[in-house]
């Protein structure tokens, strides 16, 4: 081979070192790059996560537990205890009170006279006067009952007359009360009659403005009765004391026809009271 060959073989073998070396060279670079380039993408990523937190604000919006706050209603149980609405029972009527009356019991009774009360009749008849047994009436007898199986209890009222003749009489005390208030008397009483087909009529009664006597008084029942009923109750209406603060309290007895022997008792006198009623 000529020597001119030979330089020519030469060059390209240099050339192609120098290509190779320039090659390497590049791939080296843009390996180093390569290997680089990595670190930087954890740190562009890693700042993106936090943008994940938005969830706990979603969380927040739970928030609706303060609905709890409604659970107090059952605190509205306690509006159901207007069951103590029976403390308005307070408001009934007050208890009738006893007004003092003087010698309830009728004792230490004298003829015609009873200590703490008035007596009166109605007479139109005297012995050796024309009779009639129909509508004549003679002077009534008031006295302390004679006969202990005829008391009431213990020492009792008698009213009684002559033999054959009608009798009408009553009895009557006036008391001071407090105007307004409602009274009410009561007197416990009895008749006997010598022929039980008749009898006597008893009646309770008071006069709410304390009147003398007992022309205007309020009455009660009237029963009827003899010795076959017992003892009963008379109780008169129910008034309003008047103005003058004062009422009469009334016992009536009346013979239903005349007989050969009759007589009225009465005993155990009451009158209670109510205040007025205030506005």
């Amino acid at each position: 081979m000529s020597r001119n060959k030979w330089l020519i073989v030469a060059a390209l073998a240099l050339a192609d070192v120098i290509v190779l070396g320039a090659m390497a060279i590049v791939v080296v670079r843009s390996t180093t790059r390569l290997a680089s380039a990595p670190t930087t993408v954890p740190t562009t990523v890693a700042p993106a996560q936090p943008t994940a937190t938005p969830p706990p604000t979603w969380t927040l919006t739970s928030s609706p537990t303060p609905q709890s706050t409604h659970t107090p209603r059952p605190t509205g149980t306690s509006t159901q205890t207007p069951t103590t609405w029976p403390t308005p029972t307070p408001t009934l009527p007050p208890t009738p009170a006893p007004v003092l009356l003087e010698n309830p019991a009728f004792e230490g009774i004298s003829e015609n006279f009873v200590p703490g009360w008035q007596i009166g009749g109605f007479v139109n008849w005297a012995p050796g006067e024309e009779f009639d047994p129909a509508t004549s009436y003679a002077a009534p007898r008031f006295h302390q009952a004679d006969d202990p199986h005829q008391w009431i209890n213990g020492p009792t009222l008698q009213i009684d007359t002559v033999p054959w003749v009608k009798l009408r009489a009553w009895v009557f005390q006036t008391v001071e009360v407090e105007p307004g208030s409602r009274v009410q008397f009561q007197v416990r009483a009895m008749g006997f009659v010598k022929e039980t087909a008749g009898g006597y009529i008893l009646k309770a009664g008071v006069d709410s403005d304390g009147g003398e006597g007992c022309e205007a008084a309020r009455w009660g029942a009237e029963p009827i009765v003899n010795q076959n009923d017992g003892v009963i109750k008379l109780t008169s209406p129910e008034v309003v004391a008047g103005q003058a603060g004062q009422v009469t309290v009334c016992m009536f007895a009346e013979t239903q026809f005349a007989q050969t022997y009759h007589a009225a008792f009465f005993d155990d006198a009451v009158l209670t009271a109510l205040p007025p009623v205030r506005p």
